[in-house]
């Protein structure tokens, strides 16, 4: 299988840092926050003298206002101006009053990003997209290709109780847009996320599931919690190895 793998540059501290660690360990994308400054092309050319690639970019997606909404057009903006065609967000409503205009704003930005090439994708967080049922709601209710799924292997068991996370990927495999490759010990609302690996999530076959409707990426590891909260640099780059030798070890990298 010939999957984009790539990490999340904060658990690194910086964009900087991250880019010159990810070769280290064989790692060559990367999802990223917005661009300081709005300057895409000097991050995606930052990257790239380091051999990296930028996969996704990451953010806040705040629903509230139209003012909040409208402020995250520059990030889709930045996105297809450097050829990244995913954004994930954790999209956020305050209340459950303002759900229904939340969801309004939300599909004005998935369309504005279709246009554009760019797919927003949910986290798997509340309120939109906790599970796979709340996530397929949302995406199909909004109707565009803008909208895609970020599945978290993780928070499935994070944000819900008595759940499986291959069963809640099969009720929304192809709506995936992205993937965060994160282990968990299965508690709910629990913090610790060990080495992709050694934790119980099943993870060849959630590249199963998502292999059989053709989906190759961005595989991203989201390194954080307990596990690294106090690890150095160079503790946090062992971390990042052991995660990517578990996935040679189980074929999905060479």
């Amino acid at each position: 299988m010939a999957a984009i793998i790539s990490c999340r540059t904060g658990m690194f501290g910086n964009v900087e840092t991250a880019f010159e660690y990810f070769p280290k360990a064989d790692v060559f994308h990367a999802e990223c926050p917005p661009a300081p400054g709005g300057d895409y092309p000097a991050m995606a050319a930052a990257a790239k003298a380091q051999g990296v690639t930028i996969a996704s970019l990451s953010t806040q997606l705040h629903l509230d206002t139209d003012e909040e909404a409208a402020a995250f057009r520059p990030v889709i903006d930045g996105a297809a101006e450097i050829g990244v065609a995913r954004i994930f967000v954790s999209a956020k409503a305050s209340s459950e009053e303002l759900f229904e205009e939340a969801l309004a704003r939300l599909g004005k930005l998935a369309e504005y990003a279709a246009a554009k090439g760019v797919a927003i994708c949910m986290e798997t967080h509340p309120p939109f997209a906790e599970n796979g049922d709340k996530a397929r709601l949302v995406i199909e209710r909004i109707g565009s290709p803008g909208l895609r799924f970020n599945f978290d292997t993780a928070n499935i068991y994070y944000y819900n109780e008595g759940c499986d996370s291959v069963a809640e990927l099969s009720k929304v495999a192809e709506l995936v847009g992205s993937v965060h490759l994160k282990d968990t010990d299965g508690g709910y609302k629990s913090p610790n996320f060990p080495p992709v690996g050694q934790g119980m999530v099943d993870f060849p076959a959630i590249f199963a599931v998502l292999d059989k409707v053709g989906f190759d990426g961005p595989y991203t590891f989201e390194i954080e919690g307990a596990h690294v909260s106090k690890l150095d640099t160079e503790g946090r780059l062992q971390f990042l190895k052991d995660c990517v030798s578990y996935l040679r070890s189980v074929g999905v990298m060479e």
